[in-house]
């Protein structure tokens, strides 16, 4: 089963607007392992955190979207601060 996901990062910008900053695509099945919309959330926070980190992003405000295909599995917003160190 194809499990493709394209995980998209939009950086809330000073006035409000949201820029497209990054984009993941990821072959994972995670988001399906168990029901409900609290864990679409969790997970996507734990990939997200995991993919800013090794990117070196900036601190910031994020809106993370996962997608499969044309279909959106979850948005979630996340104050991503990275640790120092």
């Amino acid at each position: 089963m194809d499990h493709l996901h394209r995980i998209e990062y939009h950086r809330r910008l000073p006035g409000g607007a949201l820029d497209l900053a990054q984009v993941e695509e990821v072959l994972d099945h995670g988001w399906y392992i168990k029901k409900g919309d609290e864990w679409r959330r969790r997970y996507t926070l734990e990939c997200a955190v995991d993919f800013l980190a090794r990117t070196g992003t900036k601190a910031g405000t994020y809106a993370i979207t996962v997608w499969r295909a044309d279909v959106r599995v979850c948005t979630v917003g996340m104050e991503w601060r990275p640790s120092k160190g």
